[in-house]
């Protein structure tokens, strides 16, 4: 079934290339394949051409045809990936069929090309265990093509399209807030004294892929989980996130970060969970970063500074004493859509400004050495006078 025509982000997209002089953009991440056309690529080997004038064309593999035709573009043309006939080479395919579109289309041969040169942080795709990325060898073909051409960095046109979300979107992301709750509901009922660590992420991320897929006509659904218990949540010495077989213990609680995708729109959210009653210390930890938490909520509105939230909530929890770089590590807030980290991000360097449409996840944190960490992430909409929450699952311990 073909995706709902986007106009707002189509329009967003368009008013960006006008604003950075582009005439074409040349995109081969799938997360901006998905943004510009609605087909979220499966082999990371497609590629989308958005013309300032006119409308998209996607060369997509051979076999993906029932996903590429989910897209609101018309103009979709496959070509053979997995054959025994040639080795697997897109850039050769992509040569032939961008030669033959700008024929066909009488594209400008000497206009200005947008491609995707300042992405090094990119979001994971279908197959998560491998990606395909454009790099020198394809900059090398669209030069081969297009000698006569100009050719731009088009990241921060993408990702200022990017940063305010469309309706569509809202509810794509919406649903995926939904399936990542699912994740955390199967770690309630696994968090007890004698679980290990591990065995609440595969839980975890169980769940996501097995009640995520086919949830209001998901196709692809998949979780990352990493439950952090005890001392090893307190990313002091280990600012990572890395799942270990420790035992937890009557008591103790587990720092629960998970990051999940559904069709390719993120959700990006933290739980602390108590095995069995909690400690007093953990309890007193949660009501402080709760208050970082709502404080920063209270503050949501188009206009508002990001870095006055990030401070706020600095703030909070210095004036409980928790005032060393040890227990307020990082930043406690980011934007999320495509990736599970865009702009704006909730820094107190920041210069950004929050907009109607942007979606964030809000970490506000305590992270004590040698004892463990507190965690609690919500993602939300800014709206016209504040926020909308997407993230609804009970944040106790």
């Amino acid at each position: 079934m073909k995706s709902i025509r986007d106009d707002f982000r189509i329009k967003r997209l368009k008013d960006k290339m006008r604003e950075y002089n582009v005439d074409y953009l040349i995109l081969r991440l799938p997360e901006n394949v998905l943004y510009s056309t609605g087909y979220w690529p499966i082999f990371g080997a497609s590629m989308a051409v958005v013309p300032y004038d006119g409308e998209p064309t996607i060369f997509y593999i051979e076999g993906e045809d029932d996903f590429a035709e989910e897209s609101w573009v018309e103009d979709l043309r496959s070509y053979v990936y997995f054959g025994m006939e040639e080795m697997i080479n897109p850039n050769r395919n992509f040569s032939r069929m961008l030669k033959e579109l700008w024929k066909e289309k009488g594209y400008n041969k000497k206009g200005v090309i947008g491609y995707e040169g300042g992405f090094e942080f990119i979001a994971t795709q279908n197959i998560s265990c491998e990606a395909r990325i454009p790099g020198e060898p394809g900059m090398k073909m669209l030069k081969e093509v297009f000698p006569d051409a100009t050719f731009v960095d088009a990241f921060n046109l993408l990702r200022e399209a990017r940063t305010v979300k469309s309706k569509i979107e809202i509810e794509l992301m919406r649903r995926a807030c939904e399936v990542t709750c699912m994740g955390y509901a199967a770690a309630r009922e696994v968090v007890v004294p004698g679980v290990k660590d591990c065995e609440v992420s595969a839980a975890v991320e169980a769940a996501i892929r097995s009640k995520g897929v086919g949830y209001k006509g998901a196709r692809r659904a998949r979780g990352y989980a990493f439950a952090l218990s005890g001392e090893k949540s307190s990313m002091h010495r280990n600012p990572y996130f890395v799942t270990s077989d420790r035992v937890m213990k009557e008591g103790d609680t587990t720092l629960i970060e998970l990051d999940a995708y559904v069709d390719g729109y993120f959700c990006d959210m933290t739980r602390t969970m108590a095995a069995g009653k909690p400690s007093q210390k953990a309890q007193e930890l949660w009501g402080i970063v709760h208050e970082e938490l709502e404080a920063m909520l209270n503050m949501i509105k188009p206009g508002v500074h990001v870095r006055d939230m990030c401070q706020v909530a600095k703030d909070i929890a210095a004036k409980y004493g928790y005032n060393r770089k040890e227990n307020f590590v990082h930043q406690p807030g980011h934007g999320i859509g495509l990736q599970f980290h865009e702009p704006p991000s909730v820094h107190l360097l920041s210069d950004e400004v929050l907009e109607e449409g942007m979606v964030l996840s809000l970490e506000p944190h305590l992270y004590i050495p040698g004892w463990g960490g507190m965690r609690m992430e919500e993602n939300v909409v800014v709206t016209q006078n504040g926020y909308e929450l997407l993230t609804i699952f009970p944040r106790n311990l």
